[in-house]
């Protein structure tokens, strides 16, 4: 940390000193990301930011960075902080000053000429912002704003008198031009006011490019005028809408799309804070919200291909002229909403044998002299490329769209695959975003008991912390500058709920923000954890993020229960039936002597939020009777169905279609089983996927005559789940399908029985 000129101890007083009759409250340095250089002159004598202090402009296009300003110390101050314009009298003193100025000013000054670069000076009498665009004179704000008291953020917050801020120099400005968070919309329907929270904290963070990811197999989300059909159909799934329900979705109609007008309000929302929105549009694959409202647009062919995910009938024909006419007049109503240099086409995963069977792809495959499916891909990535480019746009896709053949030199892959990938990118000399799957997929599990995918890998903060976009590669300085920055990335298959996607995300964007903007060599992760801990946890709070709270390690060793937590700050709870701790739960305070470990349950809590929970990690919680067991069924499998009476819990047995009203599940034990409770999941067990929304548990002690148990019911971690309390022994336990399922096939799970 040597560009950051001051000493620990002297942080932690800055940070947490506030007097005792609540009126002065000391800066805060936990500044995150690491500015490049930070030198504190004292903290004694410092500048007196009070109700008193004005914000002085000296430029008409600082207007919304000075409201902007204003807004937030409104939150803590007893009165509106006043704000004059460059035509005004200059204040002498008590003023924070908001400077554009010109590239010899900044060259004077040490300021980097970058739009973004800021210079933050405080000295007794004035605070002073310098730079050479709007863009930087905001993220100093920013770094300002993250020096005030954590109440800033609240407009409920408890009034102060001033604010003490060490005389000191900031000079800033971001290693990556492109920094930024995609998120998938079209999986999980987000509304404008979720939009613009998340921007808020983006823009916090200085995240610039905010990837916004509208359309997919399970809804089209953005508002085409000529093609109404798009929205009115294709943003909604449920039993009785074209698209079957997804993801946890369920029977009642679920989803939504943004109109052209909160498009527009809602661009101009992040243009203001800085961030630029990238939209895509994932062609030619992942294509079924538009197949299934336009079927003329897929191959007109027989066979039935299944894509990566599940899903037939999915693919654009590529053969097919008329398509590109709709695409292109897709486009143009884009271009009018979106300002965004940059588009992003997809072109991930693209399930290719449907082109393999059609007449139309294969008569182009001939008359292009094409050898392999991949150059039809990249046929269609070329023209899409030469609309784009008509319309004055850069064309962006995920680094699929680097096989088959050449593309344009300013095209943009944006990496998911591995790293390689970007170093592949940066050789053919495309300009490359890394967005690299086994360390910036947010939607991958945080450790092995939370929800969350993990096919790409289990990713716990320190392995976010740990990932360089450039990596360690042997690059030149210009195949270095190829590569545009990192971006964070979170798909929704795992949520219909807004507030788990926060946890996903937070405080995973802070790690983001660190990665694409501090110089490498200054980021340390024990500071970074420090600050996290000590400041940003509670401005996460009072900006009202649900973040994740890490859950407490728990051991059992020499008869006791041992829990330990992240940081002094939180709590841990525990409860001793196995139920989820609450506020109300007994505080861990020590270790725990019991001969039944197995029945206990603990998590951490920030106030009132909480971790999941989790018994001990080094013992066997659940005794899991394991009886021979017979599994039959009317629906073809992918799997052998035996797989579904192994006990294991990790394996999965997929059917080979839809399931449909009258299909059954039948689990036939050898002989009759006594227990408490059988538990019966559908979907992926720890991720609430691909279940059946539509199914009734039946179950016999006799093996012949069954009875009518409970429907099932969506479990956040357990998917579409029913459970049965026998009376005696049970023969037999039957799962009943009474209407569609999920997706084009569904997962089965192995019983639970205790």
């Amino acid at each position: 940390m040597k560009k950051i000129l001051l000493l620990t101890s002297i942080v932690v007083v800055l940070a947490s000193c506030i007097n005792k009759n609540n009126e002065t409250a000391k800066a805060n340095l936990d500044i995150i990301p690491v500015p490049q250089t930070m030198i504190v002159n004292s903290i004694e004598n410092g500048f007196i930011l009070d109700s008193k202090t004005v914000i002085v402009s000296n430029n008409s296009e600082n207007q919304f960075n000075a409201e902007f300003l204003q807004s937030h110390l409104e939150n803590i101050f007893k009165k509106d902080i006043e704000i004059l314009v460059e035509t005004q009298e200059r204040v002498s003193n008590n003023s924070i000053n908001l400077n554009i100025i010109d590239e010899t000013q900044c060259e004077e000054m040490g300021i980097v000429n970058d739009k973004e670069a800021y210079l933050l000076s405080v000295t007794l009498d004035e605070i002073n912002i310098f730079a050479i665009d709007a863009a930087g004179i905001f993220y100093g704000i920013q770094t300002l704003i993250q020096m005030m008291p954590n109440e800033v953020y609240s407009e409920n917050a408890n009034k102060i008198a001033a604010v003490d801020i060490p005389c000191m120099n900031i000079v800033d400005n971001p290693r990556f031009k492109y920094r930024g968070l995609m998120l998938d919309c079209s999986r999980t329907f987000f509304d404008v006011d979720y939009i613009k929270h998340l921007l808020n904290g983006l823009a916090h963070y200085k995240i610039n490019n905010f990837h916004w990811h509208l359309a997919d197999d399970q809804g089209w989300r953005i508002e085409i005028k000529q093609y109404p059909k798009l929205t009115e159909l294709g943003a909604w799934r449920g039993a009785n809408e074209l698209l079957m329900p997804a993801y946890g979705s369920g029977n009642e109609r679920n989803g939504g799309f943004y109109t052209q007008e909160e498009i527009k309000d809602i661009v101009k929302y992040a243009a203001d804070r800085n961030i630029n929105i990238i939209p895509e549009i994932d062609l030619p694959g992942h294509s079924k919200a538009v197949a299934v409202t336009y079927p003329e647009i897929v191959c007109d062919i027989d066979s039935k291909h299944l894509s990566v995910q599940g899903e037939s009938n999915n693919v654009w024909c590529v053969g097919r002229e008329d398509n590109y006419v709709m695409l292109e007049n897709i486009i143009k109503e884009m271009t009018e909403l979106f300002p965004s240099k940059i588009y992003h086409i997809g072109a991930d995963e693209v399930n290719m044998n449907s082109w393999r069977d059609c007449d139309v792809c294969q008569s182009l495959m001939k008359e292009k002299d094409m050898k392999e499916l991949v150059e039809l891909q990249n046929h269609f990535v070329r023209r899409v490329e030469k609309i784009l480019a008509k319309h004055g746009k850069t064309m962006a896709g995920w680094d699929e769209i680097l096989d088959g053949g050449d593309l344009l030199e300013t095209t943009i892959p944006y990496v998911w695959q591995n790293s390689e990938r970007g170093i592949k990118s940066v050789k053919a000399g495309q300009p490359t975003v890394m967005q690299v799957s086994q360390y910036m997929y947010f939607d991958m599990k945080q450790s092995p008991d939370e929800r969350g995918l993990k096919w790409a890998a289990i990713i716990p903060l320190d392995s976010v912390y740990a990932f360089d976009p450039i990596g360690h590669f042997e690059l030149t300085k210009e195949e270095e500058k190829l590569i545009l920055g990192p971006q964070g990335g979170l798909w929704t298959e795992c949520g219909q709920v807004p507030g788990y996607a926060h946890y996903q995300l937070f405080p995973k964007v802070l790690v983001l923000s660190e990665i694409g903007w501090s110089a490498y060599e200054d980021r340390n992760l024990e500071h970074f954890k420090k600050r996290l801990f000590d400041s940003h946890l509670e401005r996460l709070y009072q900006m009202d993020f649900e973040f994740r709270v890490a859950p407490p390690t728990v051991k059992y060793e020499d008869g006791k229960l041992i829990a330990d937590k992240d940081y002094e700050e939180l709590v841990i709870r525990y409860t001793d039936d196995k139920s989820t701790p609450t506020l109300e739960s007994a505080e861990y305070t020590e270790a725990i002597s019991t001969d039944k470990p197995e029945n206990y349950r603990f998590a951490t809590f920030y106030k009132e939020r909480s971790s999941i929970a989790r018994g001990a990690q080094n013992i066997e919680l659940y005794h899991y009777q394991k009886p021979n067991t017979t599994v039959t069924s009317n629906v073809p499998m992918e799997q052998d169905i035996d797989i579904l009476a192994d006990y294991n819990m990790n394996t999965y047995c997929y059917t080979a279609r839809p399931v449909e009203a009258g299909d059954y599940f039948l689990y036939t034990f050898e002989n009759p089983v006594e227990c408490e409770k059988i538990l019966v999941g559908t979907g992926h067990y720890g991720l609430a996927i691909v279940g059946l929304p539509n199914a009734v548990l039946e179950y016999s002690y006799d093996g012949e005559n069954f009875i009518k148990g409970d429907t099932f019911v969506y479990d956040y971690f357990d998917g579409y789940k029913a459970e049965i309390y026998p009376e005696k022994a049970v023969k037999a336990v039957k799962i009943v399908v009474t209407g569609i399922g999920e997706c084009e096939y569904a997962i089965l799970q192995d019983l639970r029985i205790e």
